[in-house]
């Protein structure tokens, strides 16, 4: 058996569910004996599962322990193989010895900086990581970026990280002719299309692709910036639409489901996200580029964080220098008036996303690390 453990699980959106539940999703198919250890409530869904799952409720500190009694409970009872978790916090209360652990890291959650003003706080934090991190079998980094920081920041051996990209899927099966009908209604006879699909926070950089739409609308009039995700920055965003007067050219979507979100992509002429590293909070992979190569899309991003493992600068897609506003305006232009180098670099990144990043292919990668 495998246990994968994880506070961050389908129906839940974003970044980090869809990779423990498409994690937990492959292993079963390829025909592992799974059990999910997740948090929250009881869903209706999960009984259509391929594998168990069993929900954890309540106050997060005993969430934990509850978890981690659970894990020893069901170690004594089964063969477990390899036990997953999403992060150091999904282990930090397991007794780690005779059990072959191996958790991931995504580089947003290792602290970077000790001269803060926070820097006791920083320091505890540094020990609880380390701590966790004691006994373990291996620890999967999504980049190199978040290895050379585990590396740097908390003095873990090289030979302890291996570096596996996180896999991704799509569910072109489940999407209906509402869908269809939705997502054309929202894109209309608008051209070209550029989509961000992303938490709206301050890293991610929504702002600099709105002030580049100030200089390319007058080239392109019509184009449509489609902003998918919420979050804390969103009404700034919204309110910096209205000052610069691209009301016309702008949607905001909120969350959208999986077959929306392919659909978009599909109709969509380029994905564009360039973010910055703002504080402790940084782009540790970028799975959204992935997604955009996936459905043939060619992606700008930038020189932050881990995001140069997700793009191959020049030939998947472009990579800006993080900030630069000039040199963002530059290379979205470049790229909406040359179509052919455009869907060049389209295809070449749906060829390495489907040959490199399709679960089917990428749950090897995992299983293999457990050897």
């Amino acid at each position: 058996m495998i246990i994968i453990t994880t506070q961050c699980f389908a129906p839940k959106i974003g970044g980090i569910e869809s990779l423990m539940t498409g994690m937990a999703d492959a292993m079963a198919s390829s025909g592992e004996d799974v059990l999910v250890l997740a948090d929250g409530i009881e869903e209706s869904s999960d009984k259509y599962k391929k594998y168990k799952i069993k929900r954890f409720s309540g106050w997060k500190p005993l969430r934990r322990l509850e978890k981690a009694r659970y894990v020893e409970q069901v170690c004594k009872n089964e063969i477990v193989t390899a036990i997953y978790a999403d992060s150091w916090k999904s282990i930090e209360y397991l007794r780690k010895k005779k059990k072959k652990i191996l958790v991931l890291a995504h580089g947003t959650e290792i602290p970077k900086q000790y001269w803060t003003i926070m820097l006791d706080l920083m320091r505890f934090k540094k020990n609880r990581i380390q701590n966790s991190y004691k006994d373990v079998y291996k620890i999967l980094a999504n980049s190199t970026y978040t290895k050379d920081l585990m590396q740097a920041s908390l003095k873990i051996s090289e030979n302890l990280i291996e570096v596996i990209h996180p896999g991704i899927d799509v569910y072109s099966d489940f999407i209906s002719i509402n869908d269809r009908e939705n997502v054309r209604k929202i894109i209309g006879n608008d051209s070209p299309v550029i989509t961000t699909l992303a938490r709206v926070e301050k890293r991610k950089g929504h702002e600099f692709i709105l002030k580049a739409l100030v200089q390319i609308k007058d080239k392109f009039p019509n184009i449509l910036y489609l902003i998918a995700g919420k979050g804390p920055y969103l009404e700034f965003i919204k309110n910096l639409t209205k000052k610069l007067k691209l009301e016309e050219n702008v949607k905001f979507l909120g969350w959208i489901t999986e077959p929306e979100k392919s659909l978009i992509l599909e109709n969509s002429d380029l994905f564009v996200m360039t973010p910055t590293t703002v504080g402790e909070s940084v782009e540790g992979f970028g799975m959204a580029y992935i997604d955009a190569s996936f459905h043939g899309v060619a992606a700008i991003g930038s020189n932050s964080g881990g995001i140069s493992d997700a793009i191959i600068d020049n030939e998947t897609g472009m990579i800006c220098e993080a900030g630069n506003q000039e040199m963002i305006t530059e290379k979205i232009l470049f790229l909406l008036e040359n179509d052919n180098i455009r869907k060049r670099i389209g295809e070449k990144g749906r060829m390495r996303a489907r040959e490199s990043y399709a679960w089917g292919n990428k749950v090897k990668e995992y299983l293999k690390a457990s050897k």
